[in-house]
């Protein structure tokens, strides 16, 4: 490990750089190791117990999760993780037409978080997630349409500056939510309205100039999912080289996310992610289109083992085809619902260790040496109660405390 003390100045004109790198989507995931998601907390929606008015950032914790810290992200970085997915319902903190204009402070309160992600040296993943308002009916395409341009607009220009560190998603699992065609792969009307809508988030973006015209997008699949016939309606645009396919495969369905009759406890059959990956393969990678899966994962059945293998193999078959994954964590580990915890978010405690061996060990040779920046402070307004780690710098031996910046290169 080699640590140097920069200057700020220097900082500013290297590391605080905002060039954006005009390369293509295919070789950007090249660069993207294994994600982690901050799952069940910038997503949380609580309309009936919350005055969003009153508080407009005090959803974030109301599924149980804690408040987000930056400390949490600098943990998730040295454990090896470099791509942050970051899922945000905009629905309860935006206005009404025809300028839907979102929350000021909610705003502030995502980019925090996404400077949280951006800080490690890592990529982040921005969408739009458990929204209201775009279920894939045709009867709502005009009115998403026209949220979606006015939302997107917004945090394109929020973020304007960013790099391509920053990735923007779409949507999260556009479906007919309550219909029986929801999670079976889509109809007519699924694929029609999810290839409009992904097709308007690409020319929205895309108009704001500036960095967004080079930025990293990625758009779904109907519901993301890796159905025969969701996939072959899928419609990739054309004439654009920096657009990432998004899926999300929890697989085998019974082992990690059945959570009734037929759930199984033991990993012993890899052959439905196999089918999962030669999907993927035949009809996007083979053709040169990148994938993404921003969701996947195993919950808890107190099975760590088989937890540990069953990550490595789905990795291992991932990075073969050169298909970055981001593991759902979403703060819960006991109890009769979804349990996909994985770290502590108080203590940044990781409760199964041996689960991220698995996603680690699932790499293979394709994990990369990190360049990581730290910014610190003294001031107490900041300082972290469970992690007495505000001032590291000095622990490790520089006189440079307050609003510098501490770089390592770390090879292992």
């Amino acid at each position: 490990m080699k640590i140097l003390n920069t200057l700020s100045l220097l900082s500013l004109a290297v590391i605080g750089s905002k060039a954006m790198k005009n390369i293509s989507s295919k070789e950007l995931v090249k660069d993207l190791t294994i994600g982690w998601s901050l799952g069940n907390t910038l997503d949380a929606t609580c309309f009936e117990t919350l005055d969003y008015n009153k508080n407009p950032i005090a959803s974030e914790t109301c599924w149980g999760n804690v408040k987000t810290t930056q400390e949490l992200y600098y943990k998730l970085s040295d454990l090896g993780f470099n791509t942050f997915r970051i899922p945000t319902t905009w629905s309860g903190h935006f206005g009404d037409a025809p300028d839907y204009k979102i929350n000021d402070q909610w705003m502030k309160r995502v980019r925090e978080i996404v400077d949280y992600a951006l800080n490690t040296g890592g990529y982040a993943i921005l969408n739009i997630h458990h929204e209201t308002w775009n279920h894939a009916f045709q009867k709502n395409l005009d009115s998403a349409k026209k949220i979606l341009v006015a939302i997107w607009k917004q945090i394109a220009a929020e973020f304007a500056d960013y790099d391509e560190h920053l990735i923007f998603e779409g949507m999260n699992e556009p479906r007919k939510v309550g219909d029986a065609n929801e999670w079976n792969g889509g109809d007519y009307e699924g694929w029609s309205f999810v290839n409009e809508m992904n097709d308007l988030f690409v020319k929205t973006i895309r108009a704001t100039g500036g960095n967004n015209a080079l930025r990293h997008l990625m758009i779904p699949t109907y519901a993301a999912c890796v159905m025969d016939n969701a996939v072959n309606n899928f419609k990739f645009p054309s004439g654009d080289d920096k657009v990432i396919v998004s899926l999300h495969s929890y697989s085998p369905y019974n082992f990690a996310l059945n959570n009734g009759a037929g759930a199984i406890s033991n990993f012993y059959d890899g052959s439905e992610i196999d089918w999962v990956m030669n999907i993927i393969n035949s009809n996007f990678i083979s053709k040169g289109i990148p994938v993404i899966i921003g969701e996947f994962g195993a919950m808890n059945r107190n099975n760590e083992d088989d937890r540990e293998r069953w990550a490595e193999y789905y990795i291992k078959k991932a990075t073969s085809l050169g298909i970055p994954c981001v593991i759902w964590d979403n703060g819960y580990f006991e109890g009769e619902g979804e349990r996909f915890g994985l770290i502590n978010r108080s203590t940044l405690q990781v409760v199964y260790p041996k689960l991220v061996n698995g996603l680690i060990k699932g790499l293979g040779n394709s994990i990369k040496t990190r360049t990581t920046v730290r910014k610190t402070t003294t001031t107490t307004s900041q300082s972290q109660p469970t992690n007495d780690n505000s001032c590291f710098s000095v622990n490790l031996g520089y006189s440079c405390c307050n609003g510098c910046e501490v770089v390592y290169t770390d090879s292992d």
